[in-house]
Parts: structure tokens; C-alpha cells; sequence
């Protein structure tokens, strides 16, 4: 081999040990990392309450899950303080475990002196909502851009007792296809493992006006769902079911 053939090959290494460094050393786009947050909602005010972020770090889907908005609904925010100990694996997840801690408090719908909270809620885009505690909530709906809600309530009867005006173990969605889909999904398969028909969950349209779950489809389009079970239930059924949901509603989303 000639000197100028060694000359040669000695460049072409050279200039691809430069181009292999060059590359390795342009920084690639990292993630976010996994974090948890726990913020105050109506900081410094009676009604302040929590809010945790849990953010995977990862692409996905803004989840809000909310229990205590009556304070007499106890198996609803039972159920929403141990998803706080969820971490998604993907998107966002935020949980208001309990929102009204002043009717939790007093053990009963509403506090002495408060309104119905769950009415508080604007029913249009550009309405706003009434008093300190439904105007944060709305806040972080909004700020976080929340694709879903699933609020957890309970009622004191069966939905499917028709002499009753009572909702208890149902699912009542806000009319969209990807609400209705994972739905009755949800409601499917808990009535799989409810031998009673009467006992069984219904699948509703329309939570009410005025409502949380109304106001995050009406405000940022939100998929939402209020879920209720049947206070007649065990305690323990009732935050099971309200588990299973909701970790239904994650495992559809790819984030459970």
C-alpha cells in the first residue's frame, strides 16, 4: 500500500470519528420529569382545599377527578383520596379529593349558609361560576385545558327505582360519542357483578345545569361523567365501584 493510500484511509477515519462525536453530542429533547404537586384551591379562605398534580412526565390525555362536592356522599371523596396515590403513565391526572370541605365537615349535602355547590357551575361557555369555592375549581379546569372529568357522588336510592327521584348507581355522561363509548363500558362491566337487576347501573345523559362535570364539557369541551353509587351499598362495595371506574376510565386513556 502506497503512502498516499494509507494517507487517504487515515482521513476517511478521521473524518467519520468527527461526524459519529458531532452527532452524540447534540442534546436530544428530553421529557418532563414525573412530578407531584399538591396545591391549594381558595388558598386563605374557609373553603381552601387541595388539588394535586400528578404529571406522568409523558404526552397525554389532562384527567380531572373530584370527590366531596356533597359532604354527605362519603364513599365519592373516600375514593378520590386514594387515587391521589395514583401515578399515570402517561398525561396528567388532577384529583380534588375534597372539594367541599365544609360540607364534609358537617357530614351533610351542603354546609349551613352555602348553596348547592354542584349547582354553582356555569351552564354556558361564557357564563361564570358563583361563589369562592366553584369559581377555583372552574379555574383549574380551565388553566389545565381538562379533556376529562369524572366527579364521584352518591344517592340514597337506585336509579332504576322509578318512584324515586334518586341516581344512585348510575353513570350520567355528557353527550359525546368517546363519552358514551367508555360509558358503557364502564357500566357493562360492573353489571356483571350485580345479581339484582334493580341494583344494576344505568347509563344517563345530562348531568344537570349547573353541575361541575356540565361546566367542563360547556367551558373546554370535556368528556365528562358523574358517577354515582347507592349509599344502601357497603361502604366498602360503593369506593371499590367508584375505584373501578375510574380506573377504567385511566386504563381506556392508556394511562393506568
Amino acid at each position: 500500500m502506497t503512502l498516499r493510500s494509507k494517507v487517504k484511509i487515515f482521513m476517511v477515519y478521521i473524518l467519520a470519528f468527527f461526524i459519529l462525536t458531532s452527532s452524540l453530542s447534540i442534546p436530544l429533547k428530553a421529557e418532563a420529569a414525573a412530578s407531584v404537586q399538591v396545591k391549594k384551591l381558595a388558598a386563605g379562605t374557609k373553603y381552601e382545599t387541595k388539588l394535586y398534580v400528578i404529571k406522568s412526565g409523558k404526552a397525554g390525555p389532562v384527567v380531572l377527578i373530584v370527590g366531596g362536592i356533597h359532604g354527605n356522599e362519603i364513599a365519592g371523596y373516600k375514593a378520590a383520596l386514594k387515587v391521589c396515590n395514583y401515578r399515570p403513565a402517561r398525561g396528567t391526572l388532577l384529583v380534588i379529593p375534597q372539594a367541599n370541605v365544609l360540607a364534609i365537615e358537617a357530614k351533610k349535602r351542603v354546609a349551613s349558609g352555602q348553596a348547592d355547590l354542584n349547582r354553582a357551575f356555569p351552564s354556558t361557555k361564557s357564563g361564570t361560576a358563583k361563589g369562592t369555592l366553584a369559581k377555583s375549581i372552574l379555574k383549574v379546569i380551565k388553566d389545565y385545558n381538562v379533556d376529562w372529568v369524572m366527579d364521584m357522588h352518591e344517592g340514597y336510592d337506585y336509579a332504576k327505582n322509578t318512584s324515586t327521584s334518586s341516581v344512585g348507581q348510575s353513570l350520567i355522561y355528557y353527550p359525546s360519542s368517546s363519552a358514551k363509548t367508555i360509558g358503557s363500558k364502564i357500566v357493562g362491566t360492573l353489571n356483571k357483578y350485580i345479581s339484582l337487576n334493580r341494583k344494576e347501573f344505568s347509563l344517563l345523559r345530562y348531568p344537570a345545569k349547573g353541575s361541575l362535570t356540565r361546566a367542563a364539557a360547556v367551558t373546554v369541551g370535556a368528556k365528562s361523567f358523574i358517577f354515582e353509587t347507592c349509599s344502601k351499598e357497603s361502604f366498602s362495595t360503593r369506593v371499590n365501584n367508584q375505584l373501578k371506574a375510574a380506573n377504567m376510565l385511566l386504563s381506556y386513556l392508556n394511562m393506568k
